[in-house]
């Protein structure tokens, strides 16, 4: 499926609208700085939202479709998402205000966290949420609540986040389902919390089970084995007399494949070392070989691209274009040097879609008698979203090219914060293709080493025009900040050839006004 958020023939595109169209908007209509400028596509979210609720139609039982608002909680995506059918997961009483603001159903609203103020548990359950239990001092601030927090007792909808230590082989700072990890219940604990909630006159219902495996999971078996083991316990609480436990909850969110583009910049620097290791390995095989062993012209083709890579003058797509037309005239080949050349022409992983997660589970909710919940964030909104930023000039160390833009870690901190990749694409109004490339560094003006976006890409080499940010829709404006006195830039929505202000860039004034209002 094509994306909304896209390069074609050297603009960027989100929707019916160039980059240039956005900058003229911005100008003109909107009277906003055109650029830091975050852009959001209207149909992708769309798109993205209906993927899951039609892979939930397939299910053999009821189903809910919940938004993780922390992946990006702008007020106008929260009511677009709301009005295309899904629920909430919060993580914060703030949220939950905010949630409750954008239109959501409350009963339908799922309040996480391990960490619940009291205040924040109050409105929970004020409004009925469903609310995840964490430990059991959770469970018991709850129940406290229940008991002493309104004019009556108020009963809790409770479900139990079990830690079922399933690695998702995701990065540590997004796994959550491990033993090791500070979310969820132990056995013990969550033996303790069932002890509690057998208790005579305890103000709170046991609904479901929830677990959560992490973010960017690339692969939906993890999802699977989720839920059997939540399934197993369920049976196991309710032959102990938990009857209303039909709520399961299999919490985690798929990744996106923010290297779609990867190949189109990737440079000799950013291989590994044993990538390294065995292309100048293939390299001197093929330089060895007798000329009458390979087709002559390929052979030729292959080494100057080889060179050419090594060299940093040429990024691995067209290493990787030359290969496969090498492969494609030889077939009798050494087996090395046909290993080594399938690997550079190998696919690109396959990332599980909606449609993968709810296939591998549908078998195990045939004849049950529960309502599925899932949780994604990060899926439904980052591949909506690109940044524009302006080129403010570029510099060179002894070491190293850099280009510097006008965003920074400020606005996208995933790169320096997980390593996370970005693509990045150079918009110039020379054609790119044209142009001489060389390897850089992208980076934004903030005081700090680790303030940059990109890393070894190989990059036209221009100082001036503007650079694209691809899928920036979740985990970025959402973690942004006013580090060195910068203002977080303004957001847009992109609805066809409409460009609509979805968020105004913060203001000085903005950021003195607590100081002032003492």
């Amino acid at each position: 499926m094509p994306l909304e958020c896209r390069i074609s023939n050297g603009k960027f595109f989100c929707e019916k609208l160039s980059h240039q169209d956005i900058i003229e908007a911005c100008q003109r209509k909107l009277k906003v700085a055109p650029t830091p400028l975050f852009v959001y596509s209207k149909a992708q979210i769309v798109k993205n939202i209906r993927m899951y609720l039609d892979a939930l139609k397939l299910l053999d039982c009821e189903s809910q479709l919940n938004y993780a608002v922390k992946a990006n909680p702008n007020f106008s995506l929260l009511r677009l998402i709301r009005s295309q059918g899904a629920s909430a997961t919060l993580i914060s009483g703030n949220e939950i205000r905010l949630a409750l603001e954008a239109g959501f159903e409350p009963t339908l609203m799922m309040y996480n966290g391990g960490g619940k103020c009291q205040w924040e548990t109050q409105l929970a359950i004020e409004h009925n949420l469903l609310i995840n239990v964490d430990s059991l001092w959770d469970l018991k601030q709850t129940l406290d609540i229940c008991r002493n927090g309104f004019p009556e007792t108020r009963t809790a909808r409770l479900l139990l986040r079990i830690n079922l230590n399933i690695d998702s082989s995701v990065h540590n700072f997004v796994n959550t389902g491990k033993a090791d990890s500070k979310f969820g219940l132990s056995a013990k604990e969550s033996e303790a919390c069932l002890e509690l909630l057998e208790q005579s006159g305890c103000p709170a219902e046991l609904v479901g089970l929830h677990s959560h495996l992490g973010s960017t999971i690339y692969q939906s078996d993890v999802f699977r084995l989720s839920l059997e083991r939540l399934l197993e316990y369920r049976s196991k609480l309710v032959s102990r007399g938990f009857k209303k436990v039909s709520l399961i909850n299999i919490g985690g969110g798929l990744g996106i494949d923010y290297k779609l583009m990867e190949f189109e910049t990737k440079a000799w620097q950013s291989e590994s070392e044993d990538s390294k290791k065995n292309i100048l390995q293939l390299k001197e095989f093929l330089l060895n070989l007798e000329e009458d062993q390979t087709d002559g012209c390929s052979r030729k083709n292959i080494l100057s691209s080889l060179s050419a890579y090594i060299n940093e003058s040429i990024a691995f797509e067209d290493l990787r274009l030359a290969t496969t037309v090498f492969l494609s005239t030889n077939k009798h080949l050494d087996s090395k040097v046909e290993q080594i050349c399938s690997s550079l022409t190998a696919p690109k992983p396959v990332h599980a879609t909606p449609l993968d997660l709810i296939q591998s589970v549908s078998e195990l909710l045939k004849g049950k008698d529960v309502k599925l919940i899932i949780e994604p964030g990060r899926s439904i909104v980052a591949n909506s979203s690109a940044v524009i930023a302006r080129i403010l000039g570029c510099k060179q160390s002894s070491e190293k090219r850099f280009i510097i833009l006008d965003v920074s870690m400020t606005e996208i901190i995933r790169p320096c914060l997980y390593g996370a990749y970005h693509h990045v694409t150079i918009l110039n109004n020379s054609s790119n293709n044209k142009m001489e490339k060389k390897v850089f560094n992208v980076v934004g003006p903030v005081c700090e080493s680790s303030d940059f976006l990109a890393q070894n890409r190989m990059l036209p080499d221009t100082c001036e025009g503007y650079a694209i940010i691809h899928d920036v829709g979740a985990y970025c404006y959402s973690m942004a900040s006013n580090y060195n006195v910068r203002m977080r830039p303004a957001e847009v929505l992109v609805d066809g050839h409409d460009c609509i202000l979805i968020r105004r860039p913060d203001t000085y004034k903005d950021f003195m006004a607590p100081y002032k209002e003492i």
